[in-house]
């Protein structure tokens, strides 16, 4: 008998998982591939990943052919990554295999909304720190190389030395109140609405105090394959630089905060983060946790004062901020397999694990499944283009106006895909 759920089709049979060594290969199915995994270690197949990156243990396989083993249930992990939850679940499993949830893009973006993810994971590879595999975008380490954070209890360097002499005189030069780099103008954080009113407080202390924005957004052009030329206008002109989010979650502090901290110029962060996690005290300015009054005033204070200025920048006799090398995470992966392969356990209240603002996001509208409301921006946006209007619910993409049993081509679907990650 074949049985068909969303796109995954398995025979019912009577199943017996495979004898194998400890040490044979662990298969690992991508179930789901994603944009983010291009130019990763994941984003390749086979034994490379792991021997390529030098990793303890090397006897993984990746692969994304659903049909390399006889039985999906033969596979020792199924990688899911949340940008394509809408290509399926797994049906038929068996205990011992691990399903494996990932994500890099944050959880406002992606709310997962059926009930049928509670209890069906058995691990995280997220942005979240308390992930089994983290996906950060930024690494702490001091100055001798030693991993140092981010972790969600931090302990800094107190109290901090004074600032070198040479980044004082890398600094001292500067001319200019703030940048940002921008391509995606419109977001759920709000964020573009709060750097107009930091720029209108700035402008009551001198009109000549503007945010100069690079991009899409802005009228400075900042082409992303030239960020470099940028990244020097930055380091050599600006004061201040507006890490901003484009979601406000839980941990998701993405390559953004780097730009500054790696090109001397101070971060204003704007996102859901505890940033104590993330940053040393004295080191950045929280524009959710300050109305824009004051971080103007602390924003001038700083330019008309090199003394007060400087202190922002203590951190660097301490700590080195750098890009996460991928081979971490590929390589915690197969480790995992190794050494906790037979250890079994679930995360049963999932949905609010990755979002505890998921019911919020989610409401009963289509059959009985619970689906992602459009926000009103969304739906505007769909209404000025005349395009149908997209509701995201657990796996799949539902198309408003379309019928159940009209068939829906994956050029259709990433379309759809498409346009939904244009609007977020």
């Amino acid at each position: 008998m074949l049985t068909t759920h969303y796109n995954v089709s398995t025979y019912i049979r009577s199943y017996k998982k495979p004898e194998r060594f400890k040490t044979d290969i662990k298969f690992i199915l991508k179930f789901t591939a994603a944009f983010s995994q291009d130019g990763t270690p994941l984003f390749k197949t086979g034994q490379s990943p792991f021997i390529e990156n030098n990793c303890t243990y090397y006897n993984c396989y990746l692969t994304t052919n659903k049909e390399l083993l006889r039985d999906l249930r033969d596979f020792d992990a199924i990688v899911y990554d949340v940008e394509h939850y809408w290509d399926g679940q797994v049906v038929l499993r068996h205990p011992y295999q691990k399903f494996i949830f990932m994500a890099s893009e944050s959880a406002a973006n992606f709310p997962l909304c059926d009930a049928l993810y509670d209890d069906y994971y058995n691990l995280t590879w997220t942005y979240k720190l308390n992930s089994d595999i983290r996906w950060t975008y930024i690494t702490i380490t001091d100055k001798k190389g030693n991993f140092v954070g981010p972790n969600i209890n931090m302990t800094w360097v107190n109290p901090m030395k004074p600032t070198p002499d040479e980044i004082r005189k890398k600094i001292a030069k500067k001319t200019k109140a703030a940048a940002w780099f921008v391509s995606n103008c419109k977001t759920v954080s709000g964020r573009k609405n709060v750097t107009k009113l930091i720029e209108k407080e700035l402008k009551r202390y001198d009109i000549n105090l503007t945010i100069d924005i690079y991009g899409f957004c802005g009228k400075k052009k900042c082409p992303k394959d030239n960020i470099e030329e940028c990244l020097y206008f930055l380091e050599s002109d600006y004061y201040f630089y507006l890490a901003f989010e484009n979601s406000i979650c839980e941990d998701y502090v993405t390559e953004k905060v780097l730009y500054p901290l790696q090109n001397y110029a101070v971060p204003i962060v704007f996102g859901g983060a505890n940033y104590s996690r993330f940053l040393p005290p004295g080191s950045y300015i929280n524009a959710r946790e300050l109305p824009a009054s004051q971080i103007a005033n602390l924003m001038f204070k700083a330019i008309n004062n090199p003394k007060i200025y400087e202190d922002y920048f203590r951190w660097h006799n301490h700590y080195e901020y750098i890009k996460t090398p991928p081979d971490l995470d590929v390589c915690k992966l197969c480790q995992i397999l190794n050494e906790d392969g037979d250890k079994h356990s679930s995360y049963k209240h999932f949905r609010s694990w990755w979002n505890p603002n998921y019911s919020s996001m989610c409401t009963k509208g289509v059959g009985k499944f619970l689906a992602m409301k459009p926000n009103s921006m969304m739906l505007a946006e769909a209404e000025k283009k005349r395009l149908p209007k997209k509701i995201v619910r657990g796996p799949i993409l539902l198309i408003e106006g379309v019928e159940a049993t009209t068939a829906l081509t994956p050029k259709t679907l990433q379309s759809c895909f498409y346009e939904l990650q244009a609007e977020l």
